[in-house]
């Protein structure tokens, strides 16, 4: 039985027009003077009325998702009675679950993601490419080889479930790689829809001007236990959090290897946000108890299995509290 309650967020490639649509109006309402005045610029309107390519730029993309993601957030809470035990956030996502642990204000969050979204779009020119159902050791040997012959950018960027992972890097170096597997039999390789190579080299130069921006910024420890997507692991103290967030634009996502964390605690996983991404992913990564809050019959599975989850934990206590007094009476019995 599920003891352990996770939230998912989700990161750039889960926007689209009316992501907001779903959600009480009031509530989203509620937070377009703090975005307005973090923004200067009316991103709910953007999100609800704008067109496609404007939100698909990178520094808008990013607080618009993690805008979304955190009302969806605060939907979820104003509706339901739990405290989740972990939170967990794919890539720009790790922005929202800092929010949501109050680790990180939403206004400084926001100012802080765009301005995040405007140096990534200021670096070199790059792609990505998912690669399905190719061992990840067979994609480095890969990457690896174009490195080192042709002197070129290129390495793995997310390592999503075991058959995906993504790459990136220059654009020529990045279809090398592609061309060389699809060569050696590895056919399924898809272009991703994005405007910018992230977590690659490429974004060394944003790394360095973001540390400058992030150092300014008020952090606090987070609330609930983070799992940091690069290192797949619980972060233990603010100054490694720092660190973690500005080495996040250059290394790897280590997607599976988090899910793999989070599904050994045999819990409730709650993907919060925009899309069903990571619904998919934690399926793929072997999570069976996933629910997903911008699904339609959402608010009733999880009130059922977090009453399920409730009635197990005071049964359980109850059978301990039981045993204890017949291990006193016992006790008292011998005497």
């Amino acid at each position: 039985m599920p003891r352990h309650i996770s939230i998912l967020f989700p990161g750039q490639g889960s926007q689209y027009i009316g992501m907001l649509d779903d959600l009480p109006t009031e509530l989203v309402e509620s937070f377009r003077s703090l975005a307005l005045e973090a923004l200067s610029f009316d991103i709910i309107d953007l999100i609800k009325n704008g067109n496609e390519e404007d939100l698909n730029k990178t520094s808008i993309t990013q607080p618009a998702i993690l805008l979304t993601s955190f009302i969806y957030f605060k939907h979820l809470q104003n509706s339901i009675n739990f405290k989740a035990d972990l939170m967990c956030g794919h890539s720009l996502g790790e922005y929202s679950a800092l929010v949501a642990s109050n680790s990180i204000a939403l206004g400084d969050a926001l100012k802080l993601v765009y301005q995040r979204g405007l140096l990534m779009e200021k670096s070199l020119e790059g792609s990505m490419y998912a690669i399905l159902n190719t061992d990840i050791d067979i994609i480095n040997e890969f990457c690896m080889k174009v490195r080192d012959d042709k002197n070129m950018i290129v390495s793995t960027a997310n390592i999503n479930s075991p058959k995906q992972i993504v790459i990136a890097g220059e654009n020529k170096a990045v279809e090398t790689v592609v061309s060389d597997l699809k060569n050696n039999g590895y056919k399924k390789c898809i272009k991703l829809n994005v405007a910018v190579a992230s977590h690659c080299k490429l974004m060394e130069k944003a790394s360095n001007e973001f540390k400058n921006l992030i150092d300014k910024v008020e952090i606090n420890f987070p609330e609930c236990n983070i799992i940091h997507n690069t290192t797949a692991s619980e972060a233990n103290n603010i100054s490694n959090l720092r660190q973690n967030l500005v080495s996040h634009l250059i290394n790897p996502v280590l997607w599976s290897q988090s899910m793999n964390y989070i599904n050994s605690l045999n819990g409730i996983v709650i993907e919060c946000g925009p899309g069903k991404v990571l619904t998919g992913l934690a399926k793929s990564n072997g999570i069976k108890n996933i629910y997903t809050s911008s699904s339609e019959n959402f608010f009733y599975d999880i009130k059922s299995a977090l009453w399920q989850r409730k009635t197990y934990l005071y049964l359980e206590h109850q059978g301990a509290l039981e045993n204890q007094w017949r291990s006193i009476l016992l006790k008292a019995i011998s005497m």
